[in-house]
């Protein structure tokens, strides 16, 4: 069996690589490989739970190796164990057959609790796992700060109508999408959407009233979807989405959210030319999905682009994803 000695020199030489680290993906990878090589471990797990509500739970890093390496009894346990983790544990393991099933309470991010999960032949001593994961809560909280100040750096990527990204940071989080692919096989979707008839609202009505619309477009969109979906005023009354970790299915049902949500709302306006005035709108829905309608970043943006113009020449107020056209009425059935 290896010292306690041992341990402690493996773990310090693993902190020192990592003094720099300033993004999730890379500190997960670098635990991975650590894990693995020094411990003989089966391949790390990452898991999140939302701080406030803890019943869910998803796979965050790795899942690609999930059915791989575990069987369906195996992944139970670990979400089991992560779902009855408390705020303050440090660890949790449980011993079956052979073998060890740890998990560790590695700290929060983003209104998310993380756990790495991994299998393991050798019980490791518990001070050794607390000195693991105080450093990586004190990572998690500077990696946070990092993006902190990389969301004040990104004020020149928001649009000043709606508040939500411009295209610029579009072109630039769907190359990062797309490496994130090529990286970790997480695959992506883009979803375009365009509101319907609006140049006849700005030219009957007035671009303030025009302004107003979009900004109550924006909102709805914005808390139609999920926090970890991004959000884009991609020009003119054009909108787009990247939903990560999605196949065109899970577009499709986010595709059709925002369509249904935006049909039933009443928009009131007070400032238009004609006077207050209130709208009834509908809007234009275009999916693709990485890798599966595209392979490259021109590719999928026309692909999203292309089905946004079939939905609205299909009679508008519909979605559309290569080879299949759903009105909201089919998609709420």
């Amino acid at each position: 069996m290896t010292n306690i000695t041992d341990h402690y020199e493996k773990v310090l030489e693993f902190i020192c690589k990592l003094e720099d680290v300033d993004d999730l993906a890379h500190l997960f990878e670098y635990l991975d490989n650590f894990w693995q090589t020094q411990f003989g471990t089966a391949p790390v797990l990452i898991y999140s739970r939302n701080k406030k509500r803890k019943s869910q739970l998803r796979d965050y890093w790795n899942k690609g190796k999930e059915k791989i390496y575990y069987d369906k009894k195996e992944l139970s346990l670990f979400s089991s164990l992560v779902l009855a983790s408390k705020d303050d544990d440090g660890f949790s393991f449980q011993k079956e057959g052979d073998d060890l099933y740890y998990v560790l309470n590695c700290g929060e991010f983003k209104g998310q609790d993380f756990f790495v999960c991994f299998k393991i032949t050798e019980e490791i001593t518990a001070h050794i796992i607390n000195y693991l994961i105080q450093f990586l809560k004190t990572t998690l909280t500077k990696i946070s700060r990092y993006k902190e100040a990389d969301t004040l750096k990104s004020l020149i990527h928001v649009d000043d109508v709606t508040g939500l990204y411009n295209q610029r940071k579009f072109v630039i989080d769907i190359e990062a999408s797309i490496e994130e692919y090529d990286k970790f096989t997480k695959p992506f979707s883009v979803v375009f959407i365009d509101i319907d008839h609006f140049k006849q609202v700005n030219d009957g009505h007035g671009h303030l009233v025009g302004t107003q619309l979009l900004k109550d477009v924006a909102r709805i969109i914005k808390d139609t979807v999920r926090d970890e979906d991004l959000c884009y005023r991609y020009g003119g009354d054009e909108f787009v989405l990247i939903i990560p970790l999605s196949t065109y299915k899970e577009a499709k049902v986010v595709g059709a959210r925002v369509l249904k949500n935006i049909k039933e709302e009443t928009f009131f306006v007070n400032d238009g030319i004609n006077g207050s005035c209130e709208f009834k709108l509908s809007v234009s829905v275009g999916i693709a999905s990485f890798p599966h309608d595209a392979k490259t970043k021109t590719e999928i943006i026309n692909m999203a682009d292309k089905m946004m113009y079939k939905a609205k020449q299909s009679g508008r107020g519909k979605v559309c994803h290569a080879g299949e056209l759903f009105s909201d009425e089919e998609l709420t059935q």
